[in-house]
């Protein structure tokens, strides 16, 4: 018969540690999968003038409260992540000033949470991109003049359902604007 060492308090301690941080990040990536589906379809009941059906769909989501894998209330990390990586993926994949003038076109009709969210993602944006054409940078600089950047959702702010509804709306016109000038330059 063969028995195993003994297994120190420590080493215990820290499988149960990975034990708990697996199950929360199945969690996590269940709320995310959840909390993503809700916002896109109030994304498309607002684009289609739907806005009690948008805003029943973002307080079920609302509704899934706080991941703690992430540390962040989960409807808010969703709506200000869509965004980001809207901006985000535009300014990587797209001609190089379509991220700017897209948001150009669109940042005179956003207010509020909307305009704010807008200007956050771009200053994340053009802080993360290694090296910005000078004309990317000039206009960078004249979309966000003096903005600073928000108080991150992985900080603890909580945007409330009307907020979120805002980021949706900021979220449809700037894909609509990129879609707008590629359309117009004939890019894919």
């Amino acid at each position: 018969m063969t028995t195993e060492p003994p297994v120190s308090t420590a080493a215990a301690i820290e499988a149960l540690r990975r034990q708990s941080n697996l199950a929360l990040a199945e969690v996590s990536q269940g709320q995310q999968g959840v909390a993503n589906t809700l916002l896109e379809k109030a994304a498309a009941a607002l684009d289609a003038d739907d806005v009690d059906r948008a805003r029943a769909l973002v307080t079920r989501a609302k509704a899934l409260g706080r991941d703690e894998h992430e540390g962040a209330e989960v409807c808010s990390m969703a709506a200000h992540m869509a965004l980001f990586m809207l901006v985000s993926d535009v300014a990587e994949d797209g001609e190089p000033l379509l991220w700017l003038e897209a948001a150009e076109a669109v940042l005179p009709t956003l207010t509020g949470t909307a305009r704010a969210e807008l200007v956050d993602s771009l200053l994340i944006t053009g802080s993360e991109t290694i090296q910005l054409e000078p004309e990317e940078a000039r206009l960078l600089r004249r979309l966000v003049r003096d903005a600073e950047p928000l108080r991150s959702v992985f900080d603890g702010r909580v945007l409330d359902v009307d907020e979120v509804l805002a980021v949706l709306t900021a979220i449809n016109a700037y894909g609509s604007a990129v879609d707008e000038l590629e359309e117009q330059t004939g890019a894919t």
